[in-house]
Order: structure tokens, then sequence, then C-alpha cells
């Protein structure tokens, strides 16, 4: 009997363990998020990029997407300046570079777009999320040392 609790015990805590978090909604700048004229920015889980600030606007801290933890991002609709970086590899020890990004965007009212870095030429993209379109490149900036100081986009 006690191993059958403990067999269920187990299993339950497993599964339970393995389920993906809730998509974090992040509100930019006081962007409602039940407002329909508001722009929806997702970051994709496969190929993710850091969105770390809008309009020279820091952002409180820093939402990296995974599979376990999808993230989007609510704003107003308009001509945004959007500050960027790429999401550098777990392993400390080998010496690597942040690279930093500066996007311009136009986003409509009640779209929705995906942030993604692109694979090739590896630099972050805005796309339409309804019509599969990009919408916007982001541009190096900046490339310091992970350990030697942070982005400057200006």
């Amino acid at each position: 009997m006690r191993f059958r609790r403990f067999v269920l015990l187990t299993l339950t805590l497993a599964l339970h363990g393995c389920v993906a978090l809730t998509r974090g909604i992040v509100p930019v700048d006081g962007a409602d998020l039940a407002d329909t004229g508001a722009v929806r920015l997702d970051i994709d889980t496969d190929h993710p990029v850091l969105l770390r600030a809008v309009d020279e606007k820091p952002l409180p801290g820093v939402q990296v997407s995974s599979r376990a933890r999808a993230f989007s991002y609510v704003l107003h609709p308009g001509e945004r300046v959007l500050w960027l970086s790429d999401v550098p590899y777990g392993f400390p020890f080998l010496p690597q570079h942040l690279k930093c990004y500066l996007m311009h965007a136009d986003l409509t009212a009640g779209a929705r777009y995906l942030l993604r870095m692109d694979g090739a030429p590896r630099r972050p993209v805005l796309i339409d999320a309804m019509q599969h379109d990009t919408v916007a490149e982001g541009v190096l900036v900046d490339a310091p040392l992970i350990y030697e100081r942070g982005c400057r986009w200006q």
C-alpha cells in the first residue's frame, strides 16, 4: 500500500514538473492587456532574442523565452525603437561576445508580431504573425565581451 502511494506521488510530481508554464505577458509603458488596439510582440522560443528596452526606456528585467515559458510583450502602436541582444550560451568559461542590436519598427494597431533571431545572417527580425512577412530587421551596434561590460546602444 505504501509503495503504491509512493509511486503515485512520484508520477504526479514528475508529470506536473514537465508541464509547460503559462505564457508570460508583459505590458510595456502602460499598455493595456485588454486593449484591442494594442500590439502584441511574441518572442520565438526556438530562436529567442532578448528585448532590453523600448524607445530608450529599459525594461525592468530580462525575460528569456524558452519552451518551458514563452514571453510576449504588449506595446502601444506606432514607431518604436527596440534595443535587443542575443541570448549568450550558458557555459561561462569560454570567452563570448554579447551582440547588441537596434531595430526601428512601425507597429500597426491590433497586430501581432514574432521577434526571433534569423538563422543565417544572425540578426533579429520582426515578422508579422498573420502575413509571415519580415517587417523590420535589427542592426548590430555593439559586441562587447560578456564579462567586460553591457551593451551600448547609443
